[in-house]
């Protein structure tokens, strides 16, 4: 059988009403893993270890590194990007969309993963558990197709619980929308800005900028690209880039939005990428959720001699209260716009609390 054929059959079961018979151990550590807001990445690990364990018993569960050659090691993460990845976006399960194997504390791993191991990830407890499944895979005292079989029942449950929460919001707003002012829309989104793990709710915000008033303008942005991936290897000039409606492979701008303070050293490596860029946008901004430092906007004043491009560094905030005021009529058109960007970026992009907190933000303002 071929690493998909488990991964189906894996899932098959996974939506019976089938009883696995894992100890009361192995299945806790298993709803602990899967269950991990603060961490995605051990999941996928354990995902990985167990079809490669199914696929090929002989293999090692807690060696899921080639260079520890020791005859039954393997790559964890062939098997988890060639296999497990698409059926995270098949079933949107509750993963993040790039491999575990990249993430900090699995990078450059090169021995095998034991429970006693000094994690330096966190929480810690969560590696913890995750070795813990892979050494009873090892061990036999868990099997490793039915280890597979379980962690896609909880991350199913998860799935239907977190979506299930999310009709239930929206069901609660108001079916006619309260004619809200751009001073409520601008206060929803300050609001919404200063949660936790929000770091992608500004490339969001101008999105739905350029969704809203684009069209005006003669301009559309790309589509969003993944949440956390590098521009050097999608490509993008920057978070958000936009073309001209006429001419879709003409740039006109580029955005860098950050949840932080922008830099002059953010500014350089920007202006090194524009240099090297086959097609040059007219205009390469920054939009932070910070306060712009004085010798940052002077310095980006400078490259315009130099790169014949714009640069500019704008107040998230500010930046949508000259818009919103300046185009009124569109302002709750682009408060649709966000909120539609908002739920439809995966979990491992903006976390499902983040957007239940926006409709509960905006169903209180409406009501």
């Amino acid at each position: 059988m071929e690493p998909q054929d488990f991964l189906v059959r894996a899932v098959t079961r996974a939506q019976s009403s089938e009883t696995f018979g894992l100890s009361e151990t192995v299945e806790t550590d298993i709803g602990s893993v899967v269950r991990c807001a603060g961490n995605r990445a051990p999941a996928r690990l354990v995902l990985a270890c167990a079809l490669a364990k199914s696929h090929r018993p002989e293999l090692d569960a807690t060696e899921p590194y080639t260079e520890i050659r020791s005859g039954r090691s393997f790559s964890g993460r062939t098997y988890d990007e060639r296999f497990i990845s698409p059926l995270i976006h098949q079933y949107r399960l509750p993963l993040n969309p790039t491999t575990a194997f990249l993430t900090p504390t699995l990078r450059n791993a090169n021995e095998a993963i034991r429970s006693a191991t000094p994690f330096e990830g966190r929480p810690r407890e969560v590696y913890r558990d995750a070795a813990r499944i892979l050494e009873a895979m090892q061990d036999g005292t868990g099997d490793a197709e039915t280890v597979l079989a379980s962690l896609f029942r909880h991350l199913l449950a998860l799935r239907d619980e977190r979506e299930a929460a999310l009709t239930v919001a929206l069901s609660a707003m108001n079916t006619t929308p309260a004619d809200l002012s751009t001073e409520d829309v601008l206060t929803l989104l300050e609001q919404h800005l200063k949660s936790r793990n929000a770091s992608r709710l500004p490339v969001l915000l101008v999105a739905a900028l350029h969704r809203t008033l684009g069209e005006i303008a003669g301009e559309t942005a790309l589509p969003l690209g993944v949440h956390n991936a590098a521009d050097s290897s999608t490509g993008a000039l920057g978070d958000i880039e936009v073309v001209l409606v006429a001419a879709p492979e003409t740039p006109v701008t580029a955005y860098e939005v950050k949840a932080r303070a922008v830099t002059v050293g953010d500014l350089q490596i920007a202006a090194a990428k524009v240099a090297s860029a086959s097609s040059r946008p007219e205009n390469y901004l920054f939009v932070t959720t910070h306060p712009v430092d004085r010798e940052v906007s002077d310095y980006a004043r400078t490259l315009h001699t130099q790169t014949g491009v714009e640069f500019a560094v704008l107040d998230a905030l500010s930046f949508a209260r000259h818009l919103l005021h300046f185009f009124y009529r569109f302002r709750l058109v682009f408060l649709d716009a966000y909120q539609e960007l908002l739920l439809v970026e995966p979990a491992s992009a903006v976390r499902p609390e983040l957007k239940q907190a926006w409709l509960a933000l905006r169903t209180a303002a409406e009501s």
